[in-house]
């Protein structure tokens, strides 16, 4: 009886052991598979609040820039090119338009403490402000508020080269710096979210339209020839705004995405309308210095022939 029992006790003790191996084997890949599959939404988090802190911190650059703040705005710059540089940010967004961002940077720390450079780097820190906006939002991006301003831009054009003013060229030529300027604070955000050839076909058509305005001033050209150049640059503009995951639908500019209220979306559009009048302001004085100077050929008249 003392060898049954004994017999009896080691068979239950090996099924319980058994048992027991079973369990751990079974609970090991389960816990396996949880492991892998916590970093994804935790890395995925991560990311999201990288690109919400990217924004914030170019929104800051930005407002620093308009209080010429450069020890706060060089700081913050600093911050910016290391929190871009991470992987998990870099997901969002196009290699191109990453590297069109760093040389952002580049030229804003370069220019920001040389004096007589507040224009160039406020410039770069506007062309920051909406490449991180166009990442951390791209349902909805702030850059595509732009297609009006750029359509108020070439209205403005072909109205100043269809006056009759003697200075009509050098008004249209205004006119189209002030529309460059434009393009390029949106440039490193488009390449975020588009083809490099659609922005390269804007800058193309501003060309083209800067030599058909000499070559009609000079004679070398019809003035027919503004017109239409004016004509093949609002078919690359639009073009440019255009969603390619929609198919012969324009981009909607002011669309809200999830977690946006209707007032944090006006609040975006107030923005584009500072950084639209603060671009305008400066091209109206510059202008305006270049009419000044010009007044006084009249004291000392020239030639206009020689400069052709």
């Amino acid at each position: 009886m003392k060898a049954l029992s004994s017999i009896i006790a080691l068979v239950c003790a090996g099924f319980v052991l058994v048992l027991a191996s079973g369990c751990s084997l079974n609970s090991k890949p389960f816990s396996v598979l949880n492991a892998q599959s916590e970093p994804v939404g935790v890395g995925a988090a991560k990311a999201d609040a990288s690109l919400e802190q990217l924004s914030s911190w170019s929104d800051a650059l930005y407002s620093a820039a308009n209080q010429s703040n450069r020890q706060e705005a060089y700081l913050l710059l600093q911050r910016i090119e290391g929190l871009a540089a991470l992987p998990d940010v870099r997901k969002s967004g196009t290699p191109v338009g990453w590297q069109a961002f760093d040389l952002s940077v580049k030229a804003a720390k370069k220019a920001m403490p040389q004096r007589g450079t507040t224009t160039l780097w406020y410039t770069e820190t506007a062309r920051l402000k909406l490449a991180s906006d166009a990442v951390f939002r791209p349902e909805a991006p702030l850059w595509l508020q732009y297609e009006g301003v750029l359509k108020d831009d070439a209205q403005r054009i072909r109205a100043t080269w269809q006056s009759q003013s003697e200075d009509r060229a050098m008004a249209a030529e205004a006119s189209i710096g002030i529309y460059s300027e434009h393009l390029a604070r949106l440039e490193v955000a488009a390449l975020m979210q588009r083809d490099a050839g659609r922005i390269e076909a804007v800058q193309e058509r501003i060309a083209y339209l800067q030599a058909a305005v000499q070559g009609a001033e000079t004679g070398q050209l019809r003035p027919e020839a503004v017109t239409v150049a004016l004509e093949s640059l609002a078919a690359a503009a639009n073009d440019l705004f255009r969603d390619p995951d929609q198919v012969g639908e324009a981009a909607v500019a002011e669309a809200i995405p999830p977690g946006v209220t209707v007032g944090q979306q006006r609040e975006g559009a107030m923005l584009i309308g500072e950084m639209f009048i603060a671009a305008f302001v400066m091209a109206v004085l510059g202008f305006a210095g270049w009419r000044k100077y010009r007044g006084q050929d009249k004291v000392v008249p020239f030639s206009r022939n020689k400069f052709h």
